[in-house]
C-alpha cells in the first residue's frame, strides 16, 4: 500500500493509504518513534503489521518500506508459458520403471551412475533427454563433465543436469516473478546475515553468498519438512528475539516472540508479493501444487536423482511428479549417510518410495582398507544401526579388495612416564596441538581434517597459519592454494575420500560433542573418509570402540598401529 499521509487527532495515529486508514493509540509506549517512522515513509510503499488479536485492517503497529524502487533485481524468471525449451516434455512412455540404489562409503555410486548415464547416450539416448540431479550444480558440472570425457559427447549437451531447484526454476515455478536475490533480502532485512561459501577448493569463480536470519531459517524448515508447526527451542527464541527487535525497533518480551516472528513473516511475504518476488522455496512449493501446469513437467527418458536421501519431504513431492512422467528413474543414496535431517532432509522418504526394480546395494568400497572397515564394522554393525535408526535399510560390504594397504587408525601417542628410578612408556590420547604439529610435519601429504563445527575448523587453521603451513579452510585458500590440506566441516567432506583423514571432536567444543552426539550418521560419515591412515582426536567421550592396541613408536614419537 502507497503511504498518503498521517494524521494525529489527539487519541489516535492514523495512517492514510491507498487501501484506507490505519491507527495506534497515542498511549502506546513506542507511538513517538512509530510516528517519525510513517512521516519519513510519506510517499512510499509500505507494509503494515500489528500483533496479538488486534484487527489488522484497523490497527497497525509497524511499518515497513518497500517500494518497488529498492529491488535490483528485475530479471524475470521462466513464465508458464515460456519455459526452457531444452526440456523435454509432452511424451507418454507406455512402460515406466523406477529403481533405488544404495552406496555405502566409497563404493562407487557417482561412478555407477555416470556409466549408466554413457551406457544410455551410447545406445541412442539423446543427452537432453537425460535429468541428472546432484545436490548442488557443482556436483552435477562435475557429473556432466565426467561423462563428456568418457562419452566423447560434448558437455553442453547435456543441458538437463543441475539441482532440482534450478529445475523447477527453469519450468517456471517462479510464476514469472522475479528471483528473489541477496540485495532484495537485505532490503528488505539489513539485520539479515549473508556467510560466503566456496564451492570448490581454491576457485573463487565458484563463491555463493548464503543468506542466514533465525525467524525466516525456521519457516523454511518448516515448509521443507511439511511441519504443522514451527519448531521452536529456547535458542531459536533467543536468536529471534535479538533480531526482531532491531526489525521492528522495539525491545520484546520473551513472551512475544511467537507473535513477532509470525508478523515478521508476514510482512516478508507482503514484501516479496509487493516487489513481484520468488524466493528459493517458493519455487518447489508452486511446482508441487495441484494448480501448477501438468505439461511444464519434464518427461524425461531418463531421470537420475543423486544424493536422495538430503531431500526434504517438499521436494520428494517434486521427485514424485517428475518419476511420473520419467520413462526410467534411479534413486541414489545412503541412508546411512543422511547427514542433513536436521537441516529438513527426510530420509526414510527415500526408503519408503515405491519402485518397481528391486533395490541395488553397491557392496565393494574402492576407498575403505581391511583395518579401516573393521573399525567401522566394530562401532557400526547392522545391530548397533538398527538401535538408533529403526527404519534404515541393513547393508553389507566389503573393504577394498586387492590391496597392500591395510589402513592405520591412530588415536594415542607414546610418551615416556617416570615411574621411580626408571622411566616407562605409556599411551595418552592426542590432543589438538599432537595433531597440529603432525600435519605440520607431514604437510605435504594429502590431508582431509574434519570436526563437526565451524569453530574447530577455524581453531585448526587458525594454528597451522600461525606454523606458516598453507591450507584450505572450507574451500577458501589461506597462505596459499599450492597444498593438499583441505579443513572443513562434516557437512561439506560428505562424498570426498583422502589419504589421511583427521576426524576432530575438540574437547573444549560443547558443539562437537552435541552434534556427534545428536546425529550418530555424521561421526560414520566423517570416519568413512580415509584411503589410508585415520587419526582421531577426544572421540573416546563420544563411546567410539578404539580395539585393541599395538604400539610400534619411540618415545617421543607420534604414531601407532591398531590391530583387529
Amino acid at each position: 500500500m502507497k503511504l498518503l499521509d498521517v494524521t494525529n487527532d489527539g487519541r489516535y495515529l492514523y495512517i492514510h493509504t491507498d487501501e484506507g486508514t490505519r491507527r495506534q493509540s497515542l498511549n502506546w509506549s513506542g507511538v513517538a518513534e512509530l510516528e517519525k517512522q510513517c512521516r519519513e515513509a510519506i510517499g512510499q510503499t509500505i507494509i503494515t503489521s500489528t500483533w496479538g488479536d488486534w484487527d489488522p485492517s484497523v490497527w497497525f503497529q509497524s511499518i515497513k518500506v518497500v517500494g518497488l524502487e529498492t529491488v535490483t533485481n528485475t530479471e524475470p524468471s521462466p513464465s508458464l508459458d515460456n519455459i526452457d525449451s531444452s526440456i523435454p516434455t509432452g511424451r507418454i512412455w507406455e512402460t515406466k520403471d523406477s529403481q533405488r540404489i544404495y552406496g555405502p562409503p566409497g563404493t562407487g555410486k557417482t561412478t555407477t551412475l555416470i556409466e549408466t548415464v554413457v551406457s544410455a547416450v551410447q545406445s541412442g539416448m539423446k543427452p537432453e533427454h537425460i535429468g541428472y540431479f546432484a545436490f548442488t550444480n557443482v556436483a552435477a558440472d562435475e557429473a556432466r563433465e565426467r561423462i563428456s570425457s568418457e562419452s566423447s559427447v560434448s558437455a553442453s549437451s547435456f543441458s538437463n543436469f543441475s539441482t532440482l531447484h534450478s529445475l523447477a526454476t527453469r519450468i517456471g515455478g517462479a510464476l514469472g516473478n522475479a528471483l528473489c536475490n541477496n540485495e532484495n533480502l537485505d532490503r528488505f532485512d539489513s539485520n539479515i546475515v549473508f556467510s560466503e561459501e566456496w564451492l570448490k577448493a581454491g576457485d573463487s569463480s565458484t563463491i555463493v553468498s548464503r543468506p542466514f536470519h533465525p525467524v525466516l531459517d525456521l519457516y523454511s524448515l518448516r515448509i521443507n519438512t511439511k511441519a504443522p508447526f514451527l519448531d521452536w527451542t529456547n535458542s531459536r527464541e533467543d536468536k529471534a528475539r535479538l533480531v526482531l527487535e532491531k526489525f521492528f525497533n522495539k525491545k520484546i518480551d520473551s513472551s512475544e516472540v511467537r507473535q513477532a516472528a509470525s508478523e515478521y513473516y508476514k510482512t516478508y511475504v507482503a514484501f516479496k508479493k509487493a516487489n513481484n518476488l520468488a524466493d528459493y522455496n517458493d519455487v518447489i512449493v508452486n511446482v508441487v501444487d495441484p494448480s501448477f501446469p501438468d505439461k511444464n513437467i519434464p518427461t524425461f527418458e531418463l531421470l537420475i536423482i543423486d544424493e536422495a536421501q538430503d531431500l526434504s519431504a517438499l521436494m520428494w513431492d517434486f521427485v514424485e511428479k517428475l518419476a511420473s512422467k520419467a520413462k526410467y528413474t534411479i534413486l541414489a543414496g545412503d541412508d546411512d549417510q543422511a547427514i542433513m535431517e536436521a537441516f529438513g532432509a527426510a530420509p526414510k522418504l527415500f526408503n519408503q518410495f515405491p519402485t518397481t526394480i528391486p533395490d541395488q546395494q553397491l557392496t565393494e568400497s574402492y576407498r575403505l582398507p581391511g583395518n579401516l572397515k573393521a573399525f567401522i564394522d566394530i562401532n557400526f554393525s547392522n545391530e548397533i544401526w538398527a538401535g538408533l535408526y529403526p527404519n534404515r535399510k541393513a547393508k553389507s560390504w566389503t573393504a577394498r579388495q586387492g590391496s597392500e594397504e591395510h589402513g592405520t587408525i591412530i588415536s594415542h601417542r607414546l610418551v615416556e612416564v617416570k615411574n621411580g628410578e626408571s622411566r616407562d612408556l605409556s599411551a595418552q590420547q592426542l590432543n589438538f596441538d599432537d595433531v597440529v604439529r603432525f600435519v605440520a610435519k607431514n604437510s605435504t601429504e594429502e590431508w582431509l581434517i574434519m570436526a563437526p563445527t565451524k569453530a574447530t575448523c577455524r581453531k585448526f587453521s587458525a594454528a597451522l597459519k600461525a606454523l606458516n603451513v598453507p591450507h584450505f579452510l572450507q574451500r577458501r585458500d589461506v597462505l596459499s592454494k599450492s597444498n593438499r590440506i583441505q579443513i572443513q566441516t562434516v557437512h561439506t567432506s560428505k562424498g570426498m575420500g583422502c589419504d589421511n583423514v583427521v576426524v576432530l571432536c575438540d574437547p573444549k567444543s560443547r558443539g562437537d560433542k552435541f552434534m556427534f552426539e545428536q546425529d550418530r550418521r555424521l561421526l560414520y560419515v566423517a570416519l568413512t573418509r580415509s584411503k589410508s591412515r585415520l587419526i582421531t582426536v577426544g572421540l573416546s567421550v563420544l563411546g567410539v570402540n578404539q580395539g585393541e592396541r599395538s604400539y610400534v613408536a619411540e618415545p617421543g614419537e607420534f604414531d601407532y598401529v591398531q590391530k583387529f
